[in-house]
């Protein structure tokens, strides 16, 4: 993915673009070519998402099980990502690990809260009870919370 320097204010920009210049200058394999790409700043999934979804991962579970299905919380984790994120390709240097489940941590806020929507119509349909604390992240922002 690459290196990144965030920049909150005019104050802090000659010092961030100092330190990328220090980078580039003393670490860049010059063989390649560098690019840089200017983007607002968007924090991944929160903690009150990551939380409220492995609850949905254990609630799923103990809904199957109950049903004669033997999945554990992980494997239900690993079938919703599977389902609703899907696999992409990894690339580590100059090895490519083909077809990879992508991973939550690596979706901003917004992101996450499509996919939570997505696994609770899925589990709903499913006859999951889920829990859904009114306080949550999840529940804030389908009240109309920034993404």
């Amino acid at each position: 993915m690459g290196d990144f320097w965030m920049v909150r204010s005019k104050e802090e920009l000659d010092e961030r673009i100092n330190y990328f210049h220090e980078f580039l200058r003393d670490t860049w394999d010059w063989t390649k070519p560098v690019a840089w790409k200017v983007s607002i700043y968007r924090p991944a999934r929160s903690q009150s998402q990551n939380a409220l979804f492995h609850i949905w991962c254990r609630e799923m579970s103990e809904h199957f099980k109950s049903q004669g299905m033997d999945l554990d919380q992980e494997q239900c984790k690993e079938v919703l990502k599977y389902k609703f994120l899907g696999c992409a390709d990894i690339v580590v240097n100059n090895t490519v690990i083909p077809q990879q489940l992508k991973k939550t941590s690596k979706l901003p806020t917004g992101e996450m809260y499509h996919f939570m929507e997505q696994v609770q119509s899925f589990l709903l349909d499913h006859g999951v009870k889920l829990t859904c604390p009114d306080d949550s992240e999840f529940m804030k922002l389908r009240r109309g919370g920034s993404r």
